[in-house]
């Protein structure tokens, strides 16, 4: 999706996917900061700890508390958090309306984060469940939500009855598939090679990260074919 971009922008640039493990996050950062380098995407378990290796953080993460993109500019990184704007994108591309409505969010990590921050001035609750009930309250009391409630997972079949909208940031088939959602019922899932929702939002989000590194709009419709065209490449 991004190589498309670059193409469709007449840039010279590659995207390559680096497999970092947590020790090696330090060493990662530092080529990240060399003369060739515009800047990163990051994802799982880095969102978090990579903010103490930056320069400055934008609003978005400064509120969220995470990122998943970085800048360079002038040997200085900056990091952002295109993944707010992306399922707020999202969320319109694919017509779901939230405004006061009841959110249940499955997940506390980098990405449940973002969708805490897309969502706290436009649904009325936001419920908020996670394998570790403290990491879900942790959630509520950094990004400041006081729309917010922290659930444990023994208590998701309690919780789904109750929610209008269900938003699945783990890696995990949430709600269960044996679980008899009602019609009126709907569910955002995240992960891109499952459903379209997590599609758009991938597509957001990069491009969001795109213009952060170039400064240009985003070819939209091109890295759209290009995600398309990949994810329908992938038995899922």
């Amino acid at each position: 999706m991004q190589t498309a971009a670059f193409r469709a922008a007449g840039l010279d640039w590659t995207y390559e996917l680096l497999d970092v493990s947590t020790d090696d996050l330090t060493d990662a950062i530092q080529k990240v900061r060399a003369p060739d380098a515009a800047g990163a995407n990051v994802t799982i378990p880095h969102k978090l700890t990579v903010m103490e290796h930056l320069d400055r953080l934008d609003a978005d993460a400064l509120r969220a508390h995470a990122v998943n993109t970085i800048s360079r500019r002038n040997g200085r990184l900056f990091g952002s958090n295109t993944d707010v704007v992306g399922f707020s994108r999202a969320l319109d591309d694919c017509a779901y309306v939230v405004e006061g409505k009841s959110v249940l969010l499955i997940g506390a990590g980098g990405a449940a984060r973002a969708v805490g921050e897309a969502l706290r001035t436009r649904v009325a609750t936001l419920m908020v469940m996670a394998r570790d009930p403290q990491r879900a309250r942790r959630l509520i009391d950094e990004l400041s939500l006081e729309i917010g409630q922290a659930a444990d997972m023994d208590r998701l079949t309690e919780c789904l009855q109750s929610a209008d909208v269900i938003v699945n940031a783990t890696p995990a088939d949430l709600p269960p598939p044996e679980w008899p959602l009602l019609p009126q019922q709907r569910v955002f899932d995240l992960r891109a090679g499952r459903s379209p929702e997590g599609r758009a939002m991938l597509l957001h989000q990069g491009a969001a990260s795109f213009q952060v590194w170039t400064g240009q709009p985003a070819p939209l419709d091109v890295m759209r074919a290009a995600l398309n065209a990949a994810v329908g490449a992938v038995a899922v």
